[in-house]
């Protein structure tokens, strides 16, 4: 529906005009209607059984804006033409979300794959390869340096394209935070930027520690060594973080991020 079109059925009072506020209070919860918004638009999704309780497919929530959600979602506005959905209002002009720069509009029309794909594409590298540099380290201490192959020199392969990759997965991850939620951060994404930089500072030190040769002193092998494993379980903490909030095994309702 084009703007004009909603601001006419404001001005004839045949729509009621939404504050965020009372959009939040459709949460489905106690009996509430199930309120959603889409593209300025106010939807009563109350006699759906897709969004029962207020959520659908445990990744969605009501009372909310998905305008921007939505636009990633494998289907799109032809579900609001459902018999079920009722049209209630629109959202107040100076309630709506900041809209992104127009350059970026045909962008990503053009190449929707934008909005999501690059962050779940790049976190995959660093994944692999600051966990096989702890593996690496595991079998130098296993095995030791009196082998035909020297695992601590590949684990400093691995580290360095670790930390070189988290960088390329650190900069989608802020763009599709971007894109897709305007900064609005949820306590997931606040923990994944809490974890993420952790990660960089880091890697950036065991680099370094490593680089440098402080590691033929013990106490900076030992620093050394206990900093892989670090980025190890940071990397596969994202990891499980990023997969909590594609594929949530419960709903939080986050105030924080509305």
């Amino acid at each position: 529906m084009s703007r004009e079109r909603r601001e006419e059925k404001v001005m004839s009072k045949a729509i009621r005009e939404f504050t965020l506020e009372e959009v939040r209070k459709g949460d489905g919860q106690e009996g509430r209607p199930v309120y959603v918004v889409f593209e300025g638009t106010v939807y009563d999704l109350s006699d759906s059984p897709l969004w029962r309780n207020g959520t659908h497919m445990h990744m969605h929530l009501s009372g909310v804006d998905l305008t921007d959600q939505l636009a990633a979602a494998p289907h799109f506005a032809e579900v609001f033409a459902s018999k079920r959905v009722k049209e209630v209002g629109v959202l107040a002009p100076e309630q709506r979300s900041r809209d992104m720069p127009d350059f970026m509009k045909p962008l990503l029309r053009y190449f929707p794959m934008l909005r999501r794909h690059p962050h779940p594409i790049s976190v995959h590298y660093p994944i692999a390869y600051l966990t096989t540099a702890l593996l690496f380290l595991l079998l130098y201490f296993a095995f030791g340096p009196n082998t035909g192959l020297n695992f601590e020199v590949f684990a400093f392969i691995m580290l360095v394209l670790g930390v070189l990759s988290a960088t390329v997965a650190v900069g989608t991850g802020f763009l599709t935070l971007w894109i897709n939620y305007r900064f609005k951060k949820p306590s997931l994404v606040r923990w994944k930027i809490r974890l993420a930089v952790t990660l960089m500072g880091a890697g950036v030190a065991a680099i370094i520690l490593r680089a440098s040769d402080l590691v033929r002193f013990p106490f900076f092998n030992w620093t050394y060594s206990l900093l892989v494993l670090l980025l190890a379980l940071l990397v596969m903490g994202l990891g499980y973080l990023g997969g909590q909030m594609v594929f949530p095994t419960t709903v939080h309702r986050d105030k924080d991020a509305r």
